[in-house]
């Protein structure tokens, strides 16, 4: 079975709708490929401190889906958010 997205608005913490994670990616790609950039942009910006052995994997999306909720939530600058994921 796959996973549900629960997405509320960020006003009123209102449920907009429920999806199912492929239904969520088809639906709001853009929001989704903006939020990924940025995401990417600030753990990019962290490796720059560091010296080149201790660089992370650079497979930034992989690691952007390991959480996406909290990834998507906080790197994005979207009237909604995902609430819940079950």
């Amino acid at each position: 079975m796959e996973r549900m997205i629960k997405l509320a608005e960020r006003r009123n913490n209102k449920v907009i709708e429920e999806l199912t994670l492929s239904e969520f990616k088809i639906k709001y790609s853009n929001q989704l490929i903006s939020t990924i950039n940025s995401y990417k942009h600030h753990m990019e910006s962290k490796d720059v401190l560091k010296p080149f052995f201790m660089h992370s994997n650079k497979d930034y999306t992989s690691d952007f889906y390991s959480n996406l909720q909290w990834n998507f939530n906080n790197y994005s600058n979207f009237n909604f958010y995902i609430a819940q994921i079950y």
